[in-house]
C-alpha cells in the first residue's frame, strides 16, 4: 500500500468515525443540546475577552456562571429538537447566539462597555459610519445577507429529522426546569447578580455575556421598595420640609439671591470624556493639556464627581445631573431616556427653576434624535432644544464628531432669546471616541510613557482634542465675563474615555470619577466637595438659596444621613412608578410634558423667487434645511443662512405651499417652518388656508425602528410557521395511526 493510499484510508476511517459520532449524538437530543450549547458559550466568552486563555480562566474561576450561560443556549437548542426541521431551527438559533457574541466582540474593540439591548435602539447608519469604514460596512452587510440566504436555502432544501417526541420533550422540559431553578437559586445566593451593578464591564466578565445581555432586555425600571406606603412617604416629606426650614446656609443665600430678585443664569457644561489626564500614572505630556480647567480648579468651587458609567453612557450621567436621580436603582445597563422618560415627566432642575421664572434650554452639537433627546427633553422640563441640525458653521473632527466651538454661539443665542434668567444645559461631543491611530493632523501636545505605538497615537489624538475643548471653555468664560449678566457655569466630564484604563492607572484610583468646577461672577465662596452626579444641581441651587423640589430638599439636607439612600429610592419610585404620594397624589402631580421648541431661532420663509432654479429667501436656514413643496421633499441646496435653492424644476400655481423642514442625516423629520403660500391670498383669502394653520405631518421611519419591526415580524412569522408545521405533523401522525 502506497503512502497516498494510507492517507486516503486514514481520512476515510476518520470520516466514518465522525459520521458514527454524529449519528450517535443526533439520536440523543440531550447530548446534542449540551455539546452545541457549551461550545457556543465558550466561543462567546472567547470573543468577549478576545482571548482563549482568559476564557478558560473564566471557566475555572467562575464555573457555575459559565454553566448557567451554557444552559441558556442548551435550553434554546433543546426546544429546536421538537421539530422535524430541527437542523434549520438549531442553525438559526445558533446563528443568533453566535451573532450576538460577534457583535459584542466588535463593540468591545471600540469601547469599554459591552453590547447590551439598548444599543439596538441607538442604531443609526451615521453612527455606524463613525466606527466602521465603508469597506467594513459592506463586508458586514454582505456577511449578514449571505447568512440569511444560506438559512433560507437550508430551510427549503435542508433535511428533515425523525423526531423522538419523548426524548426531545423530556430534554426540553428538564432544560427549562433547570434553567428556572438555577436562575432563582443563583440570584438568591449571589452566584449571579440580582441587583444593579455600577461597573457593567466587570459584570459581563463575572457573570457571562448571555446572562447579562438578557438582564439588559428584561431588567428595567425600579423595583417597588418593601416599605412603600403612603405613611412612609408622608413621614419623609415632613422631615424634608422641617430640614429645609432650618437650613441656614440655603436660607441665607435666598436672602441675597432669590428674595432679592437677583437670579443668575445657570449654565451646565457637560464635557465629553473630559477629566484631568494628569491623573494617569506613567504618562507624560509636553505641556498641561487642560490649563484653563486647572486654573479654574485653583480659583473656584471644585471636587470629584462620581458618574454612573465609564467609556460610554453620556445620557445616563446627563440624566443623573438633570433629574437628581441615581441610576443605582434602575435595571442593569438601563437608559431611562429609552424607557420611562419617553412617556413620563419627572422632577428636574428645569422644572424646579421654572418656579423661579427661569427658561430652560438644552444644547447639543449632535443629532437631535440620538438617545431620543428630541422627545425626552420635553419630559425633563426644557423649553427649547438646539441640536446640530439648528446650528450654523459646523466643523467636524476627522472621526466625524462636531467640534465644540459652535456651542459658544448656541449658548449666547439661548441667553439672548429671553429677557429673564436662563438655565442652559450644554452637552459637548468633540472628544468622543473612537480615537484614530492614523491621522495627518499635526498635534500640539505630545504624549510619552506608552510602549504600544498604536495606543500612544490614539492617546495623543484624544489629549489634543481635550486641549481644544479646554481652550473653548476658556473662550466661553471670557465672553460670559463681558456680558452684563450674573452667571454660574458648572462644568464637568460625563465619564472617562473608552481606553482600557484600570484603577491602578489612576492616581485617584476610581474609574467612575471625573471632576467638576463651578465658575461664577457673583462672588460665591470657594468650596471643595466631592459629589455624585445626581447631587450636583441641588448643590448649585443651594448656593443661591433655591430648594424647590422634593429631591432637591433631600440632596441638600440628608446626603450624609443613614436613611439617605433608602429615602432616595422610595421617592424616585413614588415619582416615576408609584402613587405620587410625595406630590399629594397623581391628580396633583405638577410635572407635565413641555411643548419643546427645537432651536431658539425661528426658521422663516420671507420670499420665493422664481427662475431657472427656485430661490427660497428667509432666516436661520442650516445645512440640514430641506424645502418641501406641497409635502413633497425637494432636492435642496444650502447657500447660506438666508438662502436655499430648489435644485430641480418646479412649476408653482396659486395656493401651493412651501415650507422648510429640518431633517437629520438619518432622514428623521424634526420640525417645519410655517408654510409660505404661493399667490392669490390677497384676492380671495377665504380660498386659501391661513399659513399658521398649515400643518405638516412627520413622515419616515428611523433605521433602528425599521430593524426592530423586521425582527418582530420575522419572529411572528417564525412562531406561526413553527406552530402550523407542528400542528400539521401532529394531525398527519394521528391520521397515520388511525
Amino acid at each position: 500500500m502506497t503512502f497516498k493510499d494510507k492517507i486516503k484510508n486514514f481520512f476515510k476511517k476518520l470520516w466514518q468515525i465522525i459520521k458514527k459520532c454524529a449519528l450517535f449524538i443526533d439520536n440523543r437530543p440531550a447530548l446534542e443540546s449540551i455539546i452545541l450549547g457549551v461550545t457556543l458559550n465558550l466561543i462567546t466568552e472567547i470573543l468577549h475577552r478576545h482571548s482563549l486563555v482568559e476564557a478558560i480562566v473564566h471557566i475555572c474561576t467562575k464555573p457555575l456562571p459559565f454553566l448557567f450561560n451554557s444552559l441558556m443556549i442548551v435550553t434554546s437548542i433543546a426546544i429546536c429538537t421538537l421539530f422535524k426541521r430541527k437542523y434549520f431551527w438549531m442553525s438559526l438559533i445558533s446563528a443568533i447566539w453566535l451573532a450576538m457574541g460577534i457583535i459584542n466582540g466588535v463593540v468591545l474593540l471600540m469601547r469599554v462597555t459591552p453590547f447590551e439591548w439598548t444599543d439596538l435602539a441607538f442604531v443609526k447608519f451615521s453612527l455606524i459610519q463613525i466606527y466602521l469604514s465603508n469597506i467594513e460596512i459592506v463586508l458586514v452587510i454582505s456577511a449578514i445577507l449571505l447568512a440569511v440566504a444560506l438559512l433560507i436555502v437550508f430551510f427549503i432544501k435542508g433535511p428533515k429529522a425523525k423526531v423522538n417526541y419523548i426524548k426531545s420533550g423530556i430534554t426540553s422540559a428538564v432544560s427549562i426546569f433547570l434553567l428556572v431553578i438555577c436562575l432563582l437559586v443563583f440570584r438568591r445566593t449571589g452566584i449571579l447578580m440580582s441587583d444593579h451593578v455600577k461597573n457593567l464591564a466587570n459584570a459581563y466578565l463575572d457573570y457571562g455575556f448571555n446572562y447579562c445581555f438578557m438582564c439588559s432586555v428584561f431588567d428595567v425600571g425600579i423595583d417597588k421598595p418593601s416599605q412603600y406606603e403612603s405613611g412612609d412617604i408622608e413621614n419623609i416629606m415632613t422631615q424634608l420640609e422641617n430640614a429645609a426650614d432650618n437650613n441656614n446656609e440655603v436660607n441665607n443665600a435666598a436672602t441675597n439671591w432669590v428674595d432679592g430678585q437677583q437670579k443668575p443664569n445657570i449654565i451646565f457644561l457637560q464635557l465629553e470624556t473630559f477629566f484631568d489626564v494628569q491623573h494617569l500614572s506613567g504618562m507624560k505630556f509636553s505641556e498641561n493639556p487642560i490649563p484653563v480647567f486647572t486654573e479654574l480648579q485653583n480659583k473656584y468651587s471644585t471636587g470629584y464627581l462620581a458618574v454612573p458609567s465609564i467609556g460610554a453612557g453620556t445620557a445616563n450621567t446627563e440624566f443623573e445631573v438633570i433629574a437628581g436621580m441615581s441610576l443605582e436603582y434602575f435595571g442593569m445597563g438601563e437608559y431611562p431616556y429609552k424607557t420611562v422618560l419617553k412617556k413620563t415627566a419627572v422632577e428636574s432642575v428645569c422644572y424646579d427653576l421654572a418656579n423661579h421664572g427661569y427658561t430652560s434650554h438644552a444644547i447639543h452639537n449632535n443629532n437631535a434624535t440620538f438617545y431620543d433627546r428630541n422627545e425626552v427633553f420635553a419630559n425633563l422640563g426644557f423649553d427649547t432644544f438646539t441640536s446640530m441640525e439648528y446650528m450654523q458653521d459646523l466643523e467636524f473632527t476627522i472621526t466625524g464628531w462636531a467640534k465644540d466651538d459652535v456651542l459658544i454661539t448656541s449658548i449666547t443665542d439661548a441667553l439672548d432669546s429671553t429677557e429673564g434668567a436662563d438655565c442652559v444645559y450644554t452637552i459637548s461631543v468633540q472628544s468622543h471616541g473612537k480615537y484614530p491611530s492614523i491621522y495627518d493632523d499635526k498635534l500640539k501636545i505630545s504624549v510619552s510613557g506608552i510602549e504600544d505605538d498604536t495606543l500612544a497615537h490614539e492617546y495623543a489624538y484624544y489629549i489634543n482634542q481635550l486641549h481644544e475643548v479646554d481652550a473653548i471653555v476658556g473662550e466661553l468664560l471670557e465672553i460670559l465675563s463681558e456680558r452684563d449678566e450674573d452667571t454660574i457655569v458648572v462644568m464637568y466630564g460625563d465619564h472617562l474615555p473608552s481606553f482600557d484604563i484600570k484603577e491602578e492607572d489612576l492616581s485617584n484610583g476610581d474609574l467612575f470619577q471625573t471632576e467638576y468646577v463651578i465658575w461664577d461672577n457673583i462672588g460665591l465662596e470657594r468650596q471643595y466637595k466631592d459629589l455624585s452626579a445626581y447631587q450636583l444641581y441641588a448643590t448649585v441651587l443651594g448656593r443661591i438659596g433655591i430648594d424647590t423640589g422634593v429631591l432637591t430638599k433631600l440632596h441638600q439636607n440628608f446626603s450624609s444621613d443613614d436613611k439617605y439612600e433608602e429615602w432616595l429610592e422610595l421617592l424616585m419610585y413614588d415619582a416615576i412608578y408609584g402613587e405620587k404620594y410625595s406630590y399629594n397624589g397623581k391628580a396633583n402631580y405638577p410635572y407635565k410634558t413641555k411643548d419643546l421648541q427645537l432651536g431658539v431661532k425661528e426658521i422663516t420663509i420671507s420670499d420665493v423667487i422664481p427662475g431657472e432654479k427656485i430661490t427660497i429667501k428667509g432666516a436661520n436656514f442650516t445645512t440640514y434645511s430641506t424645502v418641501f413643496y406641497n409635502d413633497d421633499k425637494m432636492n435642496t441646496k444650502f447657500v447660506d443662512s438666508s438662502t436655499l435653492i430648489i435644485d430641480e424644476t418646479v412649476k408653482f400655481k396659486a395656493g401651493d405651499c412651501i415650507a422648510v423642514g429640518q431633517i437629520d442625516k438619518n432622514n428623521n423629520f424634526l420640525s417645519f417652518s410655517k408654510a409660505y403660500l404661493i399667490g392669490g391670498t390677497t384676492d380671495n383669502p377665504s380660498v386659501y388656508p391661513d399659513p399658521d394653520n398649515v400643518v405638516y405631518v412627520k413622515k419616515g421611519i428611523s433605521l433602528s425602528t425599521l430593524i426592530l419591526l423586521i425582527v418582530a415580524s420575522a419572529a411572528l412569522v417564525s412562531a406561526i410557521t413553527i406552530t402550523a408545521v407542528h400542528f400539521l405533523y401532529r394531525k398527519k401522525h394521528t391520521a397515520d395511526k388511525k
